[in-house]
């Protein structure tokens, strides 16, 4: 994006200069003199005497040709200004833009908390979360997502570092109760997968967590929480999830409804009020950041961050009033305001707007149907599980 705004605006700087160049005060006179041969150049004044034993005739050419001569050099003029002007704007947009770079790059730099000095953040049924584990979270999470942890995020980003560590005690507290167990050779190919899917050597990710001043032993636990909780519920929910063809039909009779009807694609990010002190701010950084997917993922306390904030399809009459007036006046890619609903404050997006008198439809097969529906009630059966054990554990916050 950088090389793209110094690419036009250094484009743009360009032609302006060529247009100025374009008006050459030599070229100017030597056109005068090839029109009147038998005077003197215009570029030089004229006696008395010889002006005037020239017909009226020679005189109205003359004075045409001083006019064109002082129009073009006030555009000249013009030119060079507007050529000046440009290029102190695009000075200033480069200064600024290298200003929020700077910013950016030190509020990605890995975070100490209390100078070393270890602390207790919290007690999950008496299991301890300390300052150290959440200072190799926090930069965990700065490196995974490039969201800075500066006076904007930090709030949100403790927040939803401390929600997930505890979230990951509870999930192993919970597999070891289950008798679920994880090996080592499962965290290993799980690391593995993760550098092959990200382009690095064997090992490389060693040496990027330990620049990033990210504990190993974390970032395994992290993994290992998520491979033992996929274990628990797969083996709670084999029931819960099977799907029946009146289920697959009513589905399928459903999409058929939902592509005859104007409708639109919505997501969002859902904040308590009490949580809301940088709600403005995280507007305007959604605005400059196109992730709205990874901050809803990371910051929404909506069921919906589990997709990414996507609601989906969204027909008229579907969402409250104040919802529909605010979609209403948006275009797509469009991030609202912040909009209190309840006890809490809404950001929407219009992802997208499907207009049946326009836009192909496109329709699912069964299989896909049941694979959704299939995945849809598995979501359900961990986001309800993993509800019902927050409220059971004992959890106290100390920080």
């Amino acid at each position: 994006m950088k090389k793209t705004i110094i690419f036009f605006a250094v484009f743009f700087t360009c032609i302006s200069v060529a247009k100025a160049e374009d008006v050459n005060l030599k070229e100017i006179d030597a056109e005068s003199r090839a029109s009147q041969p038998s005077t003197n150049s215009i570029m030089f004044r004229r006696n008395a005497e010889q002006y005037n034993m020239m017909s009226d005739e020679q005189k109205e050419e003359i004075d045409k040709q001083r006019e064109i001569m002082r129009q073009r050099t006030e555009e000249y003029i013009k030119q060079q200004e507007e050529a000046a002007r440009r290029q102190a704007q695009y000075e200033a947009q480069m200064r600024a833009a290298e200003e929020a770079e700077r910013r950016r790059q030190q509020a990605l730099r890995p975070i100490t908390l209390y100078g070393n000095k270890l602390k207790i953040f919290a007690l999950v049924n008496g299991e301890v979360i300390s300052s150290n584990d959440m200072q190799s979270r926090i930069n965990a999470f700065i490196l995974t997502t490039g969201i800075p942890y500066n006076a904007q995020t930090k709030k949100m980003i403790t927040d939803r570092v401390l929600q997930g560590a505890i979230d990951e005690k509870i999930k192993l507290q919970e597999a070891k109760k289950n008798k679920i167990r994880v090996t080592t050779h499962e965290i290993n190919k799980a690391i593995e997968a993760f550098e092959q899917g990200n382009g690095l050597p064997a090992g490389e990710l060693r040496k990027i967590l330990a620049e990033a001043n990210v504990s190993m032993k974390v970032w395994a636990t992290q993994i290992e929480a998520d491979i033992a909780w996929k274990k628990l519920i797969n083996s709670k929910a084999y029931s819960y999830v099977s799907v029946s063809e009146s289920e697959i039909n009513r589905a399928i009779d459903e999409v058929k409804k939902d592509m005859s009807q104007h409708k639109k694609m919505v997501s969002e990010i859902v904040i308590s009020k009490k949580d809301a002190k940088e709600i403005n701010s995280l507007v305007a950084t959604l605005r400059q950041d196109p992730r709205f997917e990874l901050y809803a993922s990371q910051f929404s306390q909506s069921p919906s961050a589990a997709n990414g904030g996507r609601l989906g399809w969204v027909t008229k009459g579907k969402l409250p009033d104040v919802f529909e007036k605010a979609l209403d006046k948006m275009k797509e890619g469009d991030v609202s305001n912040p909009i209190a609903y309840g006890n809490d404050y809404y950001i929407l997006k219009l992802d997208k707007i499907f207009d049946p008198q326009r836009d192909a439809k496109s329709f699912p097969s069964k299989k896909e149907i049941r694979a959704y529906l299939q995945n849809k009630k598995l979501e359900e059966f961990s986001i309800k599980y993993l509800r019902d054990l927050r409220n059971k554990a004992l959890i106290e916050k100390k920080i």
